[in-house]
């Protein structure tokens, strides 16, 4: 079984949720979850949409995949503490994302100290403030951590996170199945390009790119 934990609050990016639980729910695998969790019952995005989740905030420690999403609420999660100690995450055991100033979550978390991120515009000075080298890239990948910057970049860590959980044949079948009519061999080839591209060495940030896909 592979879940997936999409972590909403209240003034998350509409698109930052809606466009990763869509296309992660087009996956065909036996044992296939995706679940949007958060502190309360229901939450209210920037646009003023209520969503439902699914599970409490704190089974994030059990999620294979946790992507964090961004929008002004951002500011007020990363100066709780309650939420901050509900998110037990694991980098040597889970695949952890970060769409936009949801960088500043895992920045509060101590998870990008040292490394080389990217987020939105926005966010880029707080996310610095927090020692982390950023960079005006789309997706930025280390390991097991991936963040990814500008809300189409999205696109990009959902093929990461296929492409590690079910591979590549069935990442591209999800793609293709969500691609503008008469453009899914370009647009897929673009979207792995970029993630091939984004694959790099936690030590050397700016050294040749690296792709280590499994």
């Amino acid at each position: 079984m592979t879940t997936i934990a999409l972590v909403a609050f209240d003034g998350f990016t509409d698109i930052d949720l809606l466009l990763p639980w869509d296309i992660l729910n087009r996956v065909k695998a036996v044992g296939w979850q995706v679940n949007i969790v958060g502190m309360s019952s229901t939450h209210r995005s920037a646009r003023g949409l209520l969503i439902q989740t699914q599970a409490p905030l704190d089974t994030v420690a059990t999620a294979d995949v946790v992507l964090l999403v961004g929008g002004d609420g951002v500011r007020m999660c990363i100066h709780s503490q309650d939420f901050l100690d509900k998110l037990c995450l694991n980098p040597e055991r889970q695949l952890i994302c970060a769409q936009c100033s949801g960088a500043l979550i895992l920045g509060a978390l101590g998870l990008l100290k040292g490394q080389a991120a990217t987020t939105y515009p926005t966010a880029e000075k707080e996310l610095s403030a927090m020692g982390v080298q950023v960079i005006e890239r789309p997706l930025v990948i280390h390991d097991n951590i991936a963040t990814a910057g500008g809300c189409l970049s999205t696109l990009y860590l959902i093929a990461w996170i296929l492409q590690r959980t079910v591979g590549i044949a069935e990442t591209r079948r999800v793609l293709a199945d969500a691609a503008p009519v008469g453009e899914s061999k370009m647009f897929v080839t673009a979207i792995e390009n970029v993630v091939a591209a984004s694959i790099t060495s936690v030590a050397h940030p700016t050294d040749t790119w690296m792709d280590s896909t499994r």
